[in-house]
């Protein structure tokens, strides 16, 4: 059964720093997932299980990062900073179109709110 549910945040999706892109994605497909997106010259990767999507990033991500994607980025940081959280990077228009912002949780774990233009949009 596929949850359909989302919270404001948009969909959440791991994102892995790996070393070694091409064995990563070898190694996923043996758990189960297929390639279904991303681009293997320029290091990145979209798997998925058919319920779990997982992105694996060789240089592009400093750290393994929980992605929400589709989410209202700007009112998203705004409730946030509301809240007395400090944003790592306030919410902006990034270079290749996109909203991003990024926080850091109490353990220093990496989370980035990010929505391409044109992409489908969750409980906003």
């Amino acid at each position: 059964m596929t949850n359909t549910t989302h919270s404001k945040n948009g969909k959440m999706v791991v994102c892995l720093n790996v070393k070694d892109l091409k064995a990563s994605n070898e190694f996923y497909k043996k758990l189960g997932f297929a390639q279904i997106g991303g681009n293997i010259k320029k290091e990145w990767s979209i798997m998925n299980d058919g319920e779990n999507e997982l992105y694996l990033f060789q240089g592009h991500v400093s750290s393994n990062t929980l992605n929400f994607r589709g989410g209202d980025v700007f009112a998203i940081a705004a409730s946030l900073k509301t809240q007395g959280l400090k944003m790592t990077s306030d919410a902006k228009k990034e270079s290749d179109g996109s909203d991003g912002a990024w926080i850091n949780d109490p353990d220093d774990n990496t989370i980035y709110f990010n929505t391409a233009p044109g992409e489908r949009r969750f409980n906003t």
